[in-house]
């Protein structure tokens, strides 16, 4: 009998993004990529025979992987127009409706319409697998803290092109075929980061909210757990998606505290009232400052509690999660960011 063959090994993620080409090196060990493909169906039916067949409805692709630390990711993992600013000296502004395949194939903030941006998948064994239109539609987490990996998993959707029908050459993987073998390594010396070079960013971190006493020195028992809830729906033709839009993002912070009394605390809670904006009033941010002189802030934040509050015995300290969710400010007349990361 012929042996059979068989697939194993790594995978090194590249992704075109506004121009730039960014590596993705999965977390962990045995760091897993996935490729998925995905096909919607319509089930045809009669009431003589039942089931008989079906007919395609759509056709999409998705890799998942959790990215290995990397500052310099930034970028590509949270788009300017989320509202969340990720270069020194600019202010990036929520922009709702964005459509997110179209604004990775452009340059300099801008989109092209219906255009392509690619994300490959290499193995060091020179297979190939290329996705012709992608972008980033779940983004990451983030966990601040000693020992934690920096970034949670991502989704990568792609779609087939636009300017294409399903099933065509190109539409979804380019040449509708694998390179089996023989593919040069897709992460090049022009690739973000490095190849090979991570920018490293793991350790303690601290909090402050404001000049509010009592909170200007926080620490966190388990870490800081940051969430980015970016909310997009399809656009759809005849049930074929041909595009991704933006509609909400919400960030929050979470974290068991170690710095405010359970007075301070509880007084902070219980001032909310039924109905009313959960405020500080004095539009207090919440900086988050950790090693190499990296910075993560919150803007205009709130605290509040979800489920959580004061706990007794057991091996955790008595402080539980506390939350500050992120507000819109619209001070200059449009939404200012939501968080911004220093450089």
């Amino acid at each position: 009998m012929s042996a059979p063959t068989l697939y194993s090994g790594p995978g090194q993620v590249v992704s075109a993004f506004q121009g730039s080409s960014y590596a993705l090196q999965a977390e962990g060990e045995n760091g897993a990529v996935k490729l998925a493909i995905d096909e919607k169906r319509t089930r045809r039916s009669s009431g003589m025979f039942g089931y008989q067949r079906s007919t395609l409805d759509d056709q999409t692709a998705k890799i998942s992987l959790t990215p290995f630390d990397s500052w310099s990711l930034l970028p590509v993992l949270f788009p300017a127009y989320l509202g969340i600013t990720t270069a020194a000296g600019t202010t990036s502004a929520f922009v709702n409706g964005t459509r997110p395949h179209d604004y990775a194939a452009g340059t300099a903030g801008a989109v092209s319409a219906n255009g392509n941006a690619a994300t490959t998948i290499w193995t060091p064994d020179g297979r190939l697998y290329s996705v012709v239109r992608t972008a980033i539609t779940k983004h990451p987490s983030l966990k601040l803290g000693v020992g934690s990996p920096l970034f949670g998993g991502i989704e990568i959707t792609g779609l087939v092109d636009a300017t294409k029908n399903i099933g065509d050459s190109g539409g979804l993987i380019t040449g509708n075929a694998i390179t089996e073998s023989g593919a040069s390594n897709n992460a090049t010396s022009g690739s973000v980061p490095a190849y090979g070079v991570p920018d490293f960013v793991n350790g303690h971190w601290t909090g402050a909210w404001g000049a509010i006493t009592g909170f200007t020195e926080m620490d966190a028992e388990d870490g800081w757990d940051i969430t980015v809830d970016a909310k997009y729906s399809a656009l759809m033709v005849q049930k074929r998606t041909y595009h991704y839009k933006l509609d909400s993002v919400e960030v929050i912070a979470k974290a068991r505290l170690a710095g405010p009394t359970h007075t301070q605390l509880a007084g902070k809670i219980l001032a909310h009232t039924l109905g009313s904006t959960l405020t500080e009033g004095s539009s207090a941010d919440l900086v988050l400052s950790g090693p190499s002189s990296k910075s993560i802030t919150l803007k205009d934040v709130e605290v509040f509690l979800e489920g959580q509050g004061f706990e007794f015995g057991g091996t955790k300290l008595g402080t539980g999660e506390v939350a500050f969710v992120s507000k819109a400010d619209f001070t200059t007349g449009t939404p200012g960011p939501f968080m911004i990361f220093s450089a």
